[in-house]
């Protein structure tokens, strides 16, 4: 068979062509990996527009949770039993690694109900979207076991936690339950348990802690919403880290089991709107909670501009030598560039704070009920994940368990004293309606990191001392190494709203992540 003769220019230009494809296809594997376009679509789709189309009849919640599951499958890795060490638990997995219990057989169940209840029309608020469920957070029949091996045999739950039985009567789907760091003690995830955690943007880096996890979930696609729980800035370190939006509620305005008001319990989702959906269906009362807030509060899903609204800015630079470090100052002038460009009015204000306030916490934090969970350490000090064993140590060496814990508390207290009222004179009585300061002193985190070895980094404590002050962790860019940089909206206390407000503004003015190709490339960077 004769083959018609091909010039050399037909020839160059034929393998100009198949390197593009090649290379386009290269791309697409190393961004998506085996995951098709809808498959991505589909799983990182708001709750809000998946509810409208839920009732539209357009898609089914069975659909968002197949691709969620496809995601899962693609990117999570193998799930550690949790009934003894991971083996080589600092490589364990060596991907996301974010699920500690997989509970995608009930899931699909109750996802058919969803989707009987849109055509019936008889669904609830969430009804058919999926939440991954932090490893503190009560779902009856499930095993809370603090990623640690002393808690290994643990008994399961035998009822749901307040917010769960919320989330439940809403119609939401339990779709797996997340990772936390042993004890939630650390601002990194990782443990002898279950291993390392690692960021979908970046998987170098850490998704932060101790809800990182919930929001590693949420970046992976692995899930719609997710649960969390702040201590020390376990919502808004991780929602940092991870490009997700995550609010720390004041204390009561979220019904708890845990009696600190240290510790508050909360959510977290990829957009502004989502995570107003799901705080709708969290707040309110709860007859097993004592502290929980009388009143319910909704949250508007529609907030006045931000034009001739007056904002604090505190860039933290007393907090370490040097300040923060150049790619956070980018992301803080980008917030401030786009309040600028929202019509705000910015007022530079300087809090006092520094990194040695973190002494003064930790001590009235493990003095707090928070502490006794060290109870289940006694005698199996063998069994502890490093950082674990090193707080406690360095606890000992500073005589912690010498001094009585009411010195300590009030240790506490009088920070907190001294702290509102620098907040009051130098922010809200100014006349500002919420203040912005970083969440991290960088967010180039190894995933590895060892926090109790090699030093905090992040700026969230204080204001669990100040736990009446509510607070939005949103994204605002991303950094060299493809790791997002979030800040964090401080409303003055209890006023929820006006963090909202501010935080709807800007996600109005700054670009948005999971839309417009800004999404996780599941490498390491």
């Amino acid at each position: 068979m004769n083959f018609p003769k091909v010039s050399k220019r037909t020839s160059a230009v034929t393998a100009i062509i198949v390197l593009l494809v090649a290379f386009f296809v290269w791309l697409y594997f190393v961004f998506f990996g085996g995951v098709t376009e809808t498959v991505r679509n589909l799983a990182y789709m708001s709750a809000t527009e998946q509810i409208e189309k839920f009732k539209s009849g357009e898609i089914s919640p069975v659909d968002v949770l197949k691709a969620q599951l496809e995601m899962i499958k693609e990117y999570n890795g193998e799930v550690a039993s949790g009934k003894e060490e991971a083996p080589d638990y600092m490589n364990f997995n060596g991907k996301v690694n974010a699920i500690s219990f997989e509970n995608y057989e009930e899931a699909l169940e109750q996802a058919k109900e969803a989707e009987k209840r849109y055509r019936e029309g008889t669904a609830r608020p969430l009804e058919g979207v999926t939440v991954g469920v932090k490893n503190d957070c009560g779902v009856k029949g499930w095993l809370i076991n603090a990623a640690s091996l002393t808690m290994v045999g643990k008994e399961p739950e035998k009822a749901d936690d307040p917010m769960i039985q919320k989330l439940r009567e809403a119609g939401a789907i339990f779709v797996c339950q997340t990772l936390g760091p042993e004890f939630w003690v650390s601002g990194m995830t990782w443990s002898r348990l279950y291993g390392v955690t690692r960021n979908p943007w970046n998987e170098n880096y850490t998704p932060g802690g101790s809800s990182g996890g919930s929001c590693a979930a949420l970046a992976g696609g692995f899930c719609t919403l997710s649960t969390g729980s702040d201590m020390g800035g376990s919502i808004r370190v991780p929602s940092s880290m991870c490009g997700v939006y995550g609010f720390r509620s004041p204390y009561g305005r979220v019904a708890q089991t845990t009696y600190t008001q240290y510790c508050t319990i909360g959510a977290q989702a990829r957009t502004i709107e989502d995570l107003i959906l799901v705080q709708n269906v969290i707040t309110g009362p709860s007859v097993e909670d004592m502290a929980s807030i009388a009143q319910k509060l909704e949250y508007p899903t529609t907030y006045q501009d931000l034009k001739g609204v007056k904002i604090a800015v505190d860039y933290f630079d007393n907090w370490l030598k040097g300040g923060i470090d150049k790619e956070e100052r980018v992301a803080m002038d980008k917030v401030v560039e786009a309040l600028k460009k929202a019509g705000a009015e910015i007022v530079e204000v300087d809090l006092s704070w520094n990194e040695d306030l973190y002494n003064t916490f930790g001590k009235a934090l493990f003095s707090s009920a928070i502490g006794s969970m060290f109870g289940f350490t006694i005698g199996k000090e063998d069994m502890l994940t490093p950082y674990v064993a090193n707080i406690l140590k360095g606890l000992d060496k500073k005589g912690f368990f010498e001094t009585p814990g009411a010195m300590h508390l009030g240790n506490g207290e009088s920070f907190m004293k001294t702290a509102h009222k620098e907040v009051q004179e130098k922010v809200f009585t100014q006349g500002c309606l919420a203040l912005i300061t970083p969440v991290l002193s960088t967010p180039h985190v190894p995933a590895e990191y060892d926090a109790s070895r090699d030093g905090e980094v992040f700026m969230t404590f204080p204001w669990n001392l100040l736990f009446a002050y509510p607070i939005v962790a949103m994204p605002a860019t991303l950094s060299s190494k493809n790791v997002p940089i979030g800040v964090q909206i401080i409303g003055n206390a209890y006023h929820d709203l006006d963090a909202f407000r501010v935080a709807m503004g800007l996600s109005k003015v700054l670009p948005q992540l999971y839309e417009d190709g800004r999404f996780p490339t599941f490498t390491r960077q």
